[in-house]
């Protein structure tokens, strides 16, 4: 792999060859040209801007939530980076959206907004990491994590629990939110 290492400034310092087996590089995220010409619905990536509802400050009609979602990044980098979106903040994020169109169908003005909190189960083969982040965005509250085997299996289990849950249409079981709620985790800030 051909590797240019930069500055605080951005500016190439060093240029240098890495062996590598395996190797995954990914692209930065980059929204599609309809949405992306529209005047104040984006930011120069065409990733779209929200308020803290999750919707968009110039057309107030449009709600987004997911890899979709500028999220400025936590300081400033040489190289542009975005904020990484694990599923339990998309969670919030549709939960919170959910809410606010319920609550604009009964003309009342949209309260919810997502805690943006991140749950994350990576699996790696036979091992993982896992880790909470509470909220996503620092300043944080609690930050954890751990790896192990253990990980490899509860991303096994907590796939199958998904799963069941979607297909029965319960997105919000009372397991789940009693044991996210015992550790203090919730999908919206109320």
């Amino acid at each position: 792999m051909f590797v240019e290492e930069l500055n605080d400034k951005g500016e190439v310092i060093k240029e240098h060859e890495l062996p590598f087996v395996y190797n995954m590089m990914l692209p930065a995220f980059k929204g599609v040209d309809v949405v992306t010409n529209v005047e104040g619905l984006c930011n120069p990536r065409g990733i779209v801007m929200i308020d803290e509802n999750q919707r968009n400050p110039s057309y107030k009609n449009i709600y987004a939530a997911g890899v979709c979602v500028a999220i400025p990044p936590v300081e400033p980098t040489a190289v542009a980076t975005g904020a990484p979106k694990t599923g339990y903040m998309i969670e919030s994020m549709a939960t919170a959206i959910v809410k606010n169109i319920k609550s604009e169908l009964a003309n009342e003005i949209p309260s919810a907004v997502a805690t943006w909190n991140a749950i994350c189960l990576a699996d790696m083969g036979d091992t993982g990491a896992a880790f909470v982040a509470l909220p996503q965005i620092p300043p944080r509250n609690v930050t954890w994590f751990k790896k192990g085997k253990w990980v490899h299996l509860a991303k096994i289990a907590f796939e199958k629990y998904f799963i069941r849950k979607m297909r029965k249409g319960n997105t919000d079981s009372i397991y789940e939110s009693y044991l996210l709620g015992a550790m203090g985790i919730k999908k919206l800030d109320e």
